[in-house]
């Protein structure tokens, strides 16, 4: 299987910040709040925009195919804009301050019948995973119990940020680059306790297998590893999805994918084909609705840029 060539754009890509940026604005906005620090973002995300011909590109091309015209100026900076709000409010997600939000939550009920049974929870760059903290995730008794997947390495500022606002959440983090049958025992002890296994499912790493979904108007590469544990380890497949829906408000969406992707060695590959068109389905329908919440910024569709009319 050819490796898309996609893979190699996102993770060669650089995170945007020194350290003593982040730490900078992360002391700002817990000592002199939200407000202040979305009015520094209007300057900085500007300053971004004119400079960061990449993100900037990419913020066009798929703002064409979401809002099937050609975006204008503002749009590209609302859409940048956009991921420093919601990357800022994971300071106060992850530092207990989830008062400070209205967050509604869609299709929860689902958490009622498969309560202490492990799942597979898949997101993707898209809004705020951190938003579940509203649910008491890792901080209550009633918490849900969960394990995030995480390129450790790739995202090393993010999982400063991480171990120095929830130390709780960061000894959880399972990283993605474990070698695969540690990775494996790991993930399969996880399920076994009742965990949900938290993992961005949109993005294809190098060497990983993928399989090509109609997303947006043209096909893309979504990854299939964990579709292919979660068979393996009989687990349900719940998408969950967080929207920044503008001032403090979000809104959490989640959806059965699948109770169990197979019985059988034959019905895995179709239950995985049919569980990862019913997630591309959502993620689209959702990105339709809310397309400045889509945080990839480079050519999703790489390897087949033209959308099919």
């Amino acid at each position: 299987m050819t490796e898309p060539t996609a893979a190699k754009q996102w993770q060669t890509q650089q995170e945007r910040g020194t350290p003593f940026l982040m730490n900078l604005l992360t002391w700002v906005a817990l000592h002199l709040g939200r407000r202040v620090i979305f009015s520094w973002l209007w300057v900085i995300v500007f300053y971004y925009f004119l400079v960061a011909r990449s993100p900037r590109r990419a913020s066009r091309h798929f703002l064409r195919r979401a809002l099937e015209r050609a975006p204008t100026g503002w749009e590209i900076y609302r859409h940048l804009l956009t991921f420093a709000q919601v990357a800022m409010d994971r300071i106060y997600f992850l530092s207990g301050q989830e008062h400070k939000f209205d967050v509604h939550i869609h299709g929860n009920e689902i958490f009622t019948h498969y309560k202490n049974r492990g799942c597979f929870l898949v997101t993707a760059h898209i809004g705020s995973f951190d938003a579940l903290r509203v649910m008491g995730m890792g901080r209550r008794s009633d918490a849900l119990p969960i394990r995030i997947l995480l390129d450790v390495e790739h995202n090393a500022n993010i999982m400063q940020l991480i171990n120095k606002l929830d130390p709780q959440l960061a000894a959880g983090v399972i990283n993605a680059r474990t070698p695969a049958p540690e990775l494996a025992l790991i993930l399969s002890e996880a399920i076994e306790q009742g965990h949900l296994v938290g993992v961005m499912a949109d993005r294809c790493a190098q060497g990983e297998r993928s399989a090509s979904l109609e997303f947006l108007g043209s096909h893309a590469q979504f990854p299939t590893g964990v579709w292919q544990m979660a068979s393996l380890l009989k687990a349900p497949v719940i998408s969950c999805f967080g929207v920044f829906s503008g001032a403090n408000r979000y809104d959490l969406h989640f959806e059965l994918i699948s109770e169990q992707l197979g019985t059988s060695r034959q019905e895995r590959a179709q239950a995985i084909s049919n569980g990862m068109a019913k997630y591309a389905s959502s993620l689209q329908e959702l990105v339709r609705k809310h397309p400045y919440n889509w945080f990839n910024f480079y050519d999703f569709w790489q390897d087949d840029s033209a959308p099919h009319h």
